[in-house]
């Protein structure tokens, strides 16, 4: 518990950091280059990927990704954001089969698509604070979701995906999440009602990327992503519950203003 808490106190101060020199030129590429290619090594290694062209081409495709100005197209992101929600969802179904072939790179593309908006914050003239609310919403839910579910869980919420994850926990994370990012933004946006809805629909988004993430490695047969992170596993097992949040955010921005 405690190199978990340690962990997470530097995570939390390089999470800070990185809002801070967010508005500095290409550090939200490079933010988002990171993170792809440390989602894409993590898929590719749970799913016991050893060919040395998909691994380059998965790569690659991190790099560049963010760096493509067609990967800010809010068009291709929408159908991204629908095709990642379908597969994923699709995948948690095929638990306990066999993974076929083209199931890794699929995963790749996918979730590097969704994380790819992260650069796209940049452009955004609040996109620190954007993404601080987006981060915020995810965290308290990861939080209240364990805390309630622990406290009160007795119905399991997917049982073959995530056995821990209960629906009072989820419940409960989405509604102590709602309630305090409501009181604490709302005077910020001035629209409470807003708030509270894009609050709901992130946590329940959130709640659904971690779920995402772990079909993904029941159908790979591993527990976590990895131990880049002391007590709390891979950068996959940290970041999964951003995957559909981050592109809801932006695409919200693109199509609202």
């Amino acid at each position: 518990m405690k190199q978990r808490t340690l962990t997470g106190l530097v995570l939390a101060l390089v999470s800070f950091l990185l809002l801070c020199c967010f508005r500095l030129p290409f550090v939200p590429e490079l933010a988002s280059i990171c993170l792809g290619c440390g989602a894409a090594w993590e898929i590719l290694g749970a799913c016991g990927v050893k060919s040395k062209l998909l691994r380059m081409v998965c790569y690659a495709w991190a790099v560049l990704l963010p760096l493509l100005p067609l990967g800010e197209n809010r068009y291709v992101m929408s159908v991204l954001l629908v095709l990642g929600l379908f597969y994923f969802t699709y995948l948690m179904g095929r638990i306990g089969k066999p993974q076929e072939k083209w199931m890794p790179a699929a995963s790749v593309f996918l979730a590097l698509g969704l994380y790819r908006s992260l650069a796209a914050f940049g452009k955004l003239s609040n996109g620190a604070m954007s993404l601080c609310l987006t981060g915020v919403i995810c965290a308290l839910t990861d939080i209240f979701a364990y805390l309630v579910g622990s406290r009160f869980g007795k119905h399991k919420l997917a049982p073959k995906v995530s056995p821990g994850k209960s629906v009072e926990g989820a419940l409960g994370g989405l509604l102590v999440t709602v309630v305090l990012v409501t009181l604490v933004f709302s005077p910020y946006y001035g629209n409470a009602w807003a708030v509270a809805l894009y609050a709901g629909v992130c946590s329940i988004l959130g709640q659904w990327g971690d779920l995402s993430m772990s079909a993904v490695k029941r159908v790979a047969g591993v527990k976590d992503f990895g131990k880049i992170f002391p007590g709390h596993g891979g950068i996959l097992d940290r970041c999964d519950s951003l995957m559909y949040p981050l592109a809801f955010t932006w695409l919200l921005h693109c199509f609202l203003g």
